[in-house]
């Protein structure tokens, strides 16, 4: 097996970890306010 390269998976630990907490932020705002379209304005950028 191919060595990963230390930076590389840094990388897509970080980018995977935004994208984890973006959905998470997300899925507490609309089980809280069970407004997809304003959870989505929040949440999204």
């Amino acid at each position: 097996m191919k060595k990963i390269n230390p930076v590389v998976l840094v990388v897509l630990v970080l980018v995977g970890g935004f994208f984890a907490f973006k959905i998470m932020s997300f899925l507490g705002c609309y089980v809280r306010l069970e407004n997809a379209d304003a959870c989505w304005k929040l949440t999204a950028w």
